[in-house]
């Protein structure tokens, strides 16, 4: 039986591998809002401001995570989907590039987002399809090493836009 380098008092003692599968779970949770939506030569199909339910279920190392599900209000964040969706380390300081991948979907983009920080590195491959003005759907797959440990984070996700925001 193989130990998952990432589980146990690791994690909750708040060491190092913990902080690699905070990060990798959060990146796995809030995928949706740290992806890119731009294209090199067209822009993406515009979403509705509105409340969107937000669906999120993924694998670390293969284990499965808890499905997120999230409502949120969304207005202005939806007039650029370039900087709403653009991937962002979160939680470390690295440097990062971003690369817009080919796709021969018009609705649809990926990216590959690279960072290299002290001790670590992560590599993330996302895709996400607007299947229309109020549905979407996205992939990823994040790689952080560190020289002791690694994880890989599956996430696949769906947002679907619900109604009109309540009134504050």
């Amino acid at each position: 039986m193989t130990r998952d380098p990432l589980s146990g008092s690791a994690w909750r003692e708040g060491r190092r591998s913990g902080r690699l599968r905070r990060w990798a779970l959060g990146c796995a949770a809030t995928s949706v809002f740290v992806w890119v939506a731009a294209r090199a030569t067209a822009a993406p199909p515009a979403l509705e401001p509105g409340m969107w339910k937000i669906s999120v279920t993924s694998t670390t190392n293969g284990k499965s995570n808890p499905k997120e599900d999230t409502d949120q209000c969304l207005g202005d964040e939806l007039k650029d989907l370039t900087s709403y969706f653009a991937p962002q380390l979160e939680g470390g300081q690295a440097e990062c590039t971003n690369t817009l991948q080919p796709s021969q979907d018009p609705n649809q983009v990926a990216y590959r987002m690279q960072c290299r920080g002290a001790g670590f590195t992560v590599e993330a491959l996302t895709s996400v399809t607007f299947e229309s003005s109020r549905d979407f759907s996205m992939t990823m797959r994040i790689d952080s090493r560190t020289p002791r440990e690694s994880a890989i984070v599956v996430a696949n996700g769906e947002g679907h836009r619900t109604g009109a925001c309540p009134a504050p």
